[in-house]
């Protein structure tokens, strides 16, 4: 358990500039909306869940070869190198073609004599180092590639890394890659950088004594693993579904349901700055997930803001206040509306963060620590990842000002733990998403260091505390944590040994945590950022996009899982499983680890206030008609999942639904919402929390190109 109270008595934001937009006649009555159609040919089962067992992996014969010489001519050697002084190869993010593109000289490579089959997993250990300050995960993409240069070259394994410590030498690093194919003559390892959020300093190091590279060829093929797995039970509340695509991209896509059963979700176009200019848009659904439109606030007939990066949007469910934040380069754009999306209020997009925003998350609570709102009986919280540390900002006023919260729930370098033996590390400020409790606490989920942590405040911000989960190595940042409306938090992550799903229980306001339960339906082999949500006391939604593929090749089919559990405070507890969509229409292929194509951070999952329905959002990165009917094990041309159309999930029936078990569908009643708001003149206030008042144009230019540049899938 790592405490801290720093504080840094720093002034964020500002002024009060605002506009109300949109005026549409309020609906004279409510009427029943018809429900959609349910999705058909998904995979519903019910499981008991099984606490976490490490998986044992198989022990085989291997042969290591040590890197060694320079590019273009570096290769392998049986030999262990003795001498003193590196060799290095630098790498250059904005001309790599990535770790598929044979003998780039913008990657390292190192190309040797092998022939004969490779299946199973090649080890690779090597030293790389970076000056990055926003060295983070994922920025090293690792590529094995058959015969490179002839008409038999083929990419036979791929993998992601990281290089995390930016003090500029040398570190070692591990990581695995699963192969699969025939290798006629030469062999060639591949290091290609990769722009997520950093990593554009790049440098190997090998060839010698201090620094041993090395790939490690399994001899002959491995007995399967053994992997934990749920139990099958018999499903006496099957969920039933409807899965409607919204009409538009919609990437990291937060979701959310007011009171009177309409659900707005974001829809941002990562496309670029041609043909049409990065944005996002708010849809929503005023007919129970049957269609849905476009409720952006609209200044002279063009959304507003114009242009903006990460989206991020909140509901809250007391008051049914609709919270929307876009990041616009190093400015935080924070609209909001009061009547179900009908008009807006806009903040001023001038007050900037300094030197940049990346990451946002909001959510409101009940006041603690001796605070007062003003026009809005609760505080408005803005977390986001400031490259070195993560930084919290509070309103008293509903969000038309912020001020700092006074410390930092967590920061970028980790001082490190005597007692476990860990010593300093850089850990990066991409976090999960904020929840308060019902009496305002603050819990900020974080994958830290490679293990799951919550940073909790019990005072509004002021100060914070943090507290691991579980000693589990964690896949990624993006974790995630509910509280139910008895206070009791659940907290869900993928694990980095087998990147299956764990879920694990406080009841004591997340000081203390319950064992870590497997929650993977049965067959599941992979999964990647799982989001949790919680209404009355063990009542819990999950959802995740997962692959019954134990295979990471280049066609490895994904689906999307949504789970229900009414006893998730048991030990065990059960669940009721689906999938999204048929499996003969995957939502994605290939890789999908960390950030993960057009979904890019993150997906989201609510439970409606009244109904109880789960409600899911999703992205469909495997659209086109190759893509879908893809064999694999890699992709031919066109065949890629390179498309991001947003997908909103909704439960008709099934556990949880009406109450706790039930099964019965419910009919859908709803207040109709605008599909084409307008201005309507200035009123309102500020929705910014800066450092600073603005940013010279020039870095302004830089940080855009550079967070466009991070939007390459991975």
């Amino acid at each position: 358990m790592l405490r801290r109270t720093r504080f840094r008595a720093t002034l964020l934001a500002a002024s009060a500039v605002a506009l109300t937009v949109g005026l549409v006649s309020a609906p004279s009555s409510q009427a029943a909306a018809k429900l959609p159609p349910a999705t058909k040919g998904l995979v519903t089962q019910a499981f008991t869940a099984v606490p976490y067992v490490k998986p044992v992996e198989p022990v085989i014969p291997s042969i290591r070869y040590y890197l060694l010489g320079a590019r273009p001519a570096a290769g392998f050697t049986r030999t262990a190198p003795a001498g003193s002084s590196d060799q290095t190869q630098a790498t250059n993010v904005l001309s790599s073609g990535g770790p598929d593109s044979a003998s780039d000289g913008s990657n390292a490579y190192w190309t040797g004599s092998y022939h004969g089959t490779l299946k199973g997993t090649v080890k690779i250990s090597w030293f790389w180092s970076t000056h990055d300050p926003l060295a983070a995960a994922n920025n090293l993409q690792v590529g094995l590639i058959a015969d490179p240069g002839t008409k038999d070259q083929k990419v036979i394994g791929q993998a992601s890394s990281g290089v995390t410590n930016a003090d500029g030498t040398a570190h070692v690093y591990t990581v695995k890659v699963d192969v699969d194919g025939t290798v006629k003559s030469r062999l060639q390892l591949v290091g290609a950088p990769q722009y997520v959020d950093a990593g554009q300093d790049l440098t190997a190091h090998y060839g010698s004594a201090t620094a041993p590279s090395y790939l490690e060829i399994p001899l002959g093929t491995a007995p399967p693993a053994t992997y934990p797995t749920t139990k099958v039970v018999k499903d006496t509340a099957p969920l039933l579904l409807a899965a409607t695509k919204i009409g538009r991209k919609a990437s990291e896509p937060t979701i959310g349901v007011t009171k009177a059963g309409n659900a707005f979700i974001t829809a941002a176009d990562f496309d670029g700055v041609s043909p049409a200019t990065p944005r996002t848009l708010i849809y929503s659904s005023s007919d129970g997930n049957t269609s849905w439109h476009n409720v952006s606030p609209l200044i002279a007939g063009q959304p507003t803001p114009p242009t903006t990066l990460d989206p991020y949007l909140y509901v809250d469910p007391d008051t049914g206040r609709i919270f929307n934040d876009d990041l616009t380069v190093g400015c935080s754009f924070l609209q909001w509306s009061d009547d179900e999306g009908k008009t807006w209020q806009v903040g001023n997009p001038l007050a900037c963060e300094a030197p940049v925003d990346d990451h946002q998350t909001v959510v409101t609570g009940k006041p603690r620590g001796g605070l007062f709102t003003i026009g809005y009986p609760k505080i408005v919280y803005y977390c986001v990842n400031k490259v070195a540390d993560v930084q919290c900002a509070r309103s008293l006023d509903g969000g038309r000002t912020f001020t700092f919260t006074g410390s930092y729930p967590f920061l970028g370098v980790d001082p490190g733990n005597g007692e476990e033996g860990t010593g300093l590390q850089v850990c990066g400020s991409l976090h999960g998403h904020i929840i308060t409790d019902p009496d305002g606490r603050l819990f900020l989920p974080k994958g830290h260091c490679g293990q799951g942590w919550v940073a909790i405040s019990e005072d509004s911000g002021t100060t914070w505390k943090d507290v691991k989960v579980n000693k589990m190595a964690v896949a990624s940042h993006q974790t995630s944590i509910a509280s139910d409306t008895a206070g009791n938090l659940y907290y869900v992550w993928f694990g980095a040994d087998d990147l299956l799903p764990y879920m694990s229980v406080s009841r004591d306001h997340g000081q203390t945590w319950g064992k870590a339960y497997l929650i993977a339906p049965p067959g599941v082999a992979a999964v990647n950022f799982p989001s949790i949500d919680a209404q009355e006391p063990g009542h819990v939604a999950i959802s995740f996009p997962g692959s019954t593929s134990r295979e990471a090749s280049g066609a490895r089919p994904w689906n999307y899982y949504v789970e229900v559990s009414t006893n998730a405070l048991s030990q065990p507890p059960t669940f009721h499983s689906s999938t999204v969509a048929p499996a003969k229409d995957p939502i994605h292929r290939g890789p999908c680890l960390d950030r993960c194509a057009g979904m890019y951070d993150f997906i989201d999952v609510v439970i409606a206030p009244k109904s109880k329905a789960l409600w899911a959002s999703a992205v469909d990165t495997c659209t086109s008609v190759k893509c879908i009917a893809a064999a694999g094990p890699t992709l031919k041309s066109g065949e890629g999942a390179n498309d991001a159309q947003g997908l909103a999930i909704r439960q008709l029936s099934g556990a949880g639904l009406n109450g706790l078990g039930e099964k019965t569908p419910i009919t859908v009643v709803t207040t109709p919402v605008a599909k084409t708001p307008t201005a309507s003149g200035p009123r309102g206030g500020l929705a910014a929390t800066g450092l600073g008042t603005g940013l010279p144009l020039a870095a302004g230019f830089l940080l855009a190109l550079g967070l466009l540049l991070r939007r390459r899938p991975a």
